[in-house]
């Protein structure tokens, strides 16, 4: 049997809709939108529209707010805060915040362009929404949270961050590289100004296509990362403030986008909601399954409010070692080691690295049941 159990760095297997989607504009268009007047550029302008409608109607967009296209969420990210801070700005991130946040606010400091500190996250995965703001300063200009850590799952309280982010006046910006697709978003309740999200995760679109929304008020605010062309505004030696040409510069991942639309047909026909808790459902069953495997540690609570992840280490068995076993000799897909995320392992003491089993929305009860008895197996007779 094969079981993918790494959902958390990409869906593998994806709804027909989307390969339906790219075979077809593959074979009846595959044109630039936006670079020409012709019929068949128009309706692949047309095609893209159609797939920010979609992201706005998932995420339940405001009419005047804006879906930019992107070729991954770490982009996303690196043009949302690189394009928000300036000099002397106090930022804001959370200990369970991946490399794609970490490393660019710590290359900005480098740059002796910002300062920031880390908001400690609780060791069981709560967020310390009761004393946090202590950390604001006057230049405290932004706040960096991770929806949802990559490495254990835990959904951080970004509502009620958002809102008291912006009793202070400060920017909030969330990262959704693992919650789009899986959890319900409502853009309007998450009190955030920017949501960043990736396609090929819990979306279930293909790899190379990403994004973000951002409120109308803050759009033109943002500088520009990548400058170029936009098939508008071409006579201006500048990057035209109309969004989302702003941050549209070059040819779009035109195919990357008629994925993703077929993706988004596939995820507005489901319920978010029944689908998060039959993800969750095969979590609880594979976390009772092998919790009393000896020597076995958790990280983080694990009968919290989470996503399906699951980040353990049996003691005796090095991670990589047995990612390794697991996938040559039983077919089971996981992660092991840091999962891009260093601050998250420190917060929850695994910088030796863990074993993570991400699940998603194509696993099922029989892959559960042949996972919890290969690794009861290897546990008690390591």
């Amino acid at each position: 049997m094969k079981v993918y159990l790494d959902y958390s760095a990409t869906s593998f297997k994806k709804p027909n809709e989307v390969f339906k989607k790219i075979e077809e504009f593959y074979k009846s268009n595959n044109t630039n939108p936006g670079r020409g007047g012709y019929q068949l550029a128009l309706e692949a302008g047309k095609m893209v529209l159609s797939t920010r409608n979609q992201i706005k109607s998932l995420f339940n967009v405001g009419i005047k707010d804006h879906v930019v296209f992107t070729k991954n969420v770490t982009e996303s990210l690196n043009v949302a805060i690189k394009g928000l801070v300036k000099q002397g700005d106090h930022v804001l991130i959370s200990s369970i915040e991946h490399n794609s946040v970490y490393r660019v606010v710590e290359h900005l400091k480098e740059l002796g362009v910002i300062d920031y500190d880390i908001i400690q996250v609780n060791k069981d995965g709560t967020f310390p929404l009761d004393d946090f703001n202590k950390l604001f300063r006057v230049n405290t200009n932004l706040c960096i949270i991770n929806h949802a850590s990559n490495v254990s799952g835990h959904i951080m309280p970004v509502e009620e961050i958002g809102r008291i982010c912006h009793e202070f006046n400060i920017k909030f910006l969330v990262d959704g590289a693992q919650s789009a697709g899986i959890m319900p978003i409502d853009f309007k309740e998450l009190n955030c100004d920017v949501f960043c999200f990736t396609g090929h995760k819990h979306l279930m679109g293909p790899t190379g296509i990403g994004g973000f929304v951002v409120k109308d008020e803050l759009a033109k605010d943002i500088g520009t990362l990548i400058d170029g062309g936009t098939g508008s505004f071409s006579e201006d030696s500048t990057m035209p403030n109309v969004l989302p040409d702003r941050f549209e510069a070059g040819t779009l991942n035109t195919i990357g986008i008629a994925g993703l639309n077929g993706a988004l047909s596939f995820l507005l026909n489901q319920d978010i909601i029944d689908m998060f808790i039959k993800e969750k459902e095969l979590h609880d069953k594979l976390y009772e399954g092998i919790k009393d495997i000896p020597g076995i540690t958790f990280y983080g609570d694990m009968e919290a409010y989470k996503l399906p992840v699951i980040s353990f280490n049996i003691k005796g068995l090095d991670s990589g070692e047995l990612a390794g076993l697991l996938d040559y000799q039983y077919g089971i897909m996981s992660r092991s080691g840091l999962h891009c995320s260093p601050l998250a392992h420190e917060t929850f003491n695994s910088l030796d690295g863990s074993i993570r089993f991400s699940l998603g929305y194509f696993n099922t009860n029989e892959e559960i049941d042949y996972v919890i008895d290969v690794l009861n197996k290897l546990g008690n007779y390591k």
